[in-house]
């Protein structure tokens, strides 16, 4: 977020707004899609599963997920096959190159990340961190 812009004060009183702009600052970083991201994350902690799977657990457009797989099926990070036991159904494997390309954006994600929060310390990020999860529900992980 560059120092020449202010945002309207209107709106830094919403939380949902900054952390989006936060998002917004991070996504612009990597410059790539954080999504692919998401994706290759999600299959490598739960290989073989479908499209639907995906979409449900990423909360991700079912039609969005179909352009996301294809396009890192193309890229050889996924491999789509058909489910044995419901031809209407894909399964989803990641690949060793796709494992490597999420090393890679893990990287590049943790680079823009210490750029965009620059002005927290460790200890602020560790604790926006885990408001954050406090706020979605979610459990508090080890190193958090």
């Amino acid at each position: 977020m560059s120092a020449e812009f202010t945002h309207p004060p209107g709106l830094l009183r919403f939380p949902t707004f900054v952390l989006g702009k936060l998002h917004q600052a991070i996504k612009a970083e990597v410059g790539s899609s954080l999504r692919d991201h998401w994706v290759l994350v999600y299959l490598e902690d739960h290989d073989d599963l479908s499209q639907q799977q995906v979409s449900d657990a990423l909360k991700i457009d079912r039609s969005e997920v179909v352009r996301l797989i294809d396009s890192l099926e193309q890229a050889g990070f996924v491999v789509r096959t058909r489910d044995t036991s419901d031809r209407r159904k894909y399964r989803l494997t990641i690949t060793q190159a796709g494992r490597a390309e999420r090393r890679r954006s893990d990287t590049l994600i943790e680079q823009a990340t210490d750029t965009v929060l620059h002005r927290l310390d460790d200890d602020e990020r560790r604790t926006m961190h885990r408001l954050a999860l406090k706020a979605l529900g979610e459990d508090i992980p080890d190193g958090c």
